[in-house]
């Protein structure tokens, strides 16, 4: 785990690359043994274009991450990391003709990975609407809670129902909300890597004997992205308990209407999302440029036609 983390840190911090740092990074991402390596140099390059200046060397490095990667986790990574870094980088991407050109052979050769990415971070985007609207309908329901014998708490509900709807069939990262509180722990202050490392069987050994079953209990219930995974190392066993109780209450009869693609693909997405949201090692703010998305990536690209401006359109109004 140590040297997957370095090779993060190398392509993340590093402001000017040797062409050995090169030639290393599409070694570590077409190496099948090694896995994890590849995936986290490919989060690093992404990282110091989201939280530095343009470069298109490093844009072009990542595109060569796609189309020669050893394993999916990493093709999938270094999609995402595209796609966020073109909404960044949009004007500058119109004026650069050979770029954007390359860009759209990229789209457009898995088409149903870059819509699926396009509508997970979309989806992940949303989540402040959530917890913003969750906010502002506590501030009016708390005081009427023991209002005996008042319709006024039903009138509330029946008066946000549309918007309670419309956000329970967009399956946001409730996870987010329920997680975020367990991110303050050393594993996560130590270093940025660790917000970004995909999640390995065998930190289960870590975990007591007596913890562990019910660690993997958890794990098996609910579809969690790995920085959550991680997170649950750091939780007692108290608290597992009751976070059990609630993945099951709200979330379990999600299953059935969200795809396992879906659900694989976007760990990605929002263990990105956790990071800038959450880390301290960041400033940025890259999801906050979804909006964009619709001009440059839906309409301008063109990943796959109607089907993707519908889609798009629907999750962002």
């Amino acid at each position: 785990m140590d040297k997957s983390c370095d090779i993060f840190d190398l392509y993340r911090e590093n402001a000017v690359w040797t062409e050995d740092d090169a030639a290393d990074f599409l070694v570590y991402v077409q190496d099948v043994a090694s896995s994890i390596d590849g995936a986290m140099a490919v989060s690093g390059l992404t990282l110091s274009l989201l939280e530095g200046q343009w470069s298109a060397e490093r844009m072009l490095l990542l595109m060569k991450a796609y189309t020669t990667a050893s394993c999916d986790m990493i093709r999938e990574r270094a999609i995402v990391g595209l796609l966020m870094n073109m909404m960044k980088y949009s004007s500058v991407l119109r004026e650069q003709y050979d770029l954007l050109d390359k860009t759209q052979e990229i789209l457009t050769d898995d088409p149903e990975l870059c819509f699926t990415a396009l509508c997970n971070i979309a989806r992940t985007a949303q989540v402040k609407h959530l917890e913003h609207f969750n906010q502002e309908l506590a501030k009016e329901i708390m005081p009427l809670m023991n209002q005996v014998g008042s319709d006024e708490f039903y009138d509330v509900i029946r008066k946000h129902q549309g918007e309670m709807n419309r956000i329970a069939t967009m399956h946001l990262d409730q996870n987010f909300l329920i997680f975020k509180g367990s991110y303050q722990t050393a594993f996560f202050r130590q270093r940025a890597a660790h917000w970004l490392l995909p999640w390995d069987d065998v930190q289960l050994l870590n975990v007591p004997e007596e913890e562990r079953e019910q660690l993997q209990g958890l794990l098996d219930l609910w579809p969690m992205c790995d920085s959550d995974k991680y997170a649950l190392l750091g939780m007692s066993s108290m608290i597992r308990d009751t976070l059990k109780g609630q993945l099951q209450g709200d979330l379990m009869a999600q299953m059935d209407t969200l795809g396992h693609a879906n659900i694989v693909t976007n760990g990605y997405v929002q263990q990105l999302y956790r990071y800038f949201r959450l880390s301290s090692f960041t400033q940025s703010t890259p999801f906050d440029l979804v909006n964009y998305m619709r001009d440059t990536i839906v309409y301008r690209l063109v990943v796959v036609g109607e089907r993707a401006k519908q889609a798009i359109n629907q999750i962002l109004n």
